[in-house]
């Protein structure tokens, strides 16, 4: 059960624009199983899984059936991995989230895949066919706007197949945990406590996550996404990963998520109250921060590109199914 704070800042997030998401503790059940379970699902917006059973997803896309139709179908989503041995291979991962959403068979499920090159065709293939896609892993500004061009052209190969923008939703989550940590292992140790690398350790995944508001921000303002809209279709989310206690209130940003355990939830409610849009109108301090990390010899390109191969071996030596 969630204590009052935590619940006090749930609720703090969804009025900034910020969903709440869960992330599994389990593959067992995805969402707590207790009497109050119904009272806290109540207070999310969605959920990361790990892969799973059909039914346990299914029990958690059910626990976040009231999020998903009160939104539209634009939240209450249950994101689940694919399988990440195929993550350079897209028709692999068109099959296997076709194969995925059948096995559950939920409307509020979202097929979580990894951002590669061929993640981001794949998610392009199901956004054409009115698959939800997660597209995961993603650490730098360039690949954000590789899945804003996926995502523009799968919606407009859903449109033109007459199918309805408003059921299909896309979304790009940012591991912040992984990437702050990364570059800040990256840093110089300083001569003294006020040093250059003290100043900028922990600024990594805020400064990234201000420039890729920033970019979906001008993608939304152009022409064709008016057209887009005009049709139905609703804004790709962002949503951050691995969030720490202090991440809550530093990434807050209208229509974003914030995907957290419930020991951070509790930890963060524990901190006090948020200070309002911390990403609008930032990409000038995130541009300085980049600049002032590149400065102590930190490649931004070259931590997107390490971790992006790390994470991924990682999740295939987890991956639990052998076929």
């Amino acid at each position: 059960m969630l204590s009052q704070p935590a619940a006090r800042l749930l609720k703090q997030l969804a009025a900034e624009g910020v969903s709440p998401w869960l992330v599994a503790a389990g593959a067992r059940e995805i969402l707590p199983a207790s009497p109050s379970a119904a009272a806290d699902a109540a207070l999310l917006r969605g959920a990361v899984a790990p892969a799973a059973d059909p039914a346990a997803v299914r029990r958690a896309c059910d626990a976040l059936r009231g999020a998903f139709a009160a939104s539209g179908g634009q939240q209450g989503r249950v994101s689940v991995p694919v399988d990440p041995r195929a993550a350079h291979d897209a028709s692999a991962l068109v099959a296997a989230a076709r194969t995925a959403g059948g096995a559950v068979g939920r409307p509020n499920l979202l097929i979580r895949v990894p951002a590669t090159a061929a993640g981001l065709t794949a998610m392009s293939d199901c956004l054409a066919m009115s698959i939800s896609v997660d597209a995961d892993l993603v650490f730098s500004a360039e690949r954000y706007e590789e899945f804003l061009d996926a995502y523009l052209t799968g919606m407009e190969r859903a449109l033109a197949a007459g199918r309805p923008l408003g059921r299909i939703t896309a979304a790009a989550s940012v591991p912040v945990g992984v990437l702050d940590a990364e570059v800040d292992s990256r840093l110089p140790e300083p001569a003294t406590p006020a040093g250059a690398a003290a100043g900028v350790r922990g600024t990594a995944a805020v400064a990234l996550a201000r420039q890729l508001h920033r970019l979906r921000e001008e993608r939304l303002g152009t022409d064709w996404w008016r057209v887009l809209r005009a049709a139905g279709a609703e804004p790709p989310s962002l949503v951050w990963t691995g969030v720490a206690p202090w991440h809550v209130g530093e990434l807050i940003g209208w229509n974003t998520a914030q995907a957290a355990s419930l020991e951070v939830l509790e930890a963060a409610g524990a901190r006090g109250g948020l200070r309002g849009d911390t990403l609008l109108n930032a990409h000038e301090e995130a541009r300085r921060a980049l600049e002032a990390l590149e400065a102590l010899g930190v490649r931004m390109r070259d931590v997107a590109r390490d971790l992006e191969a790390a994470e991924l071996s990682r999740l295939r030596r987890a991956w639990p199914f052998t076929s």
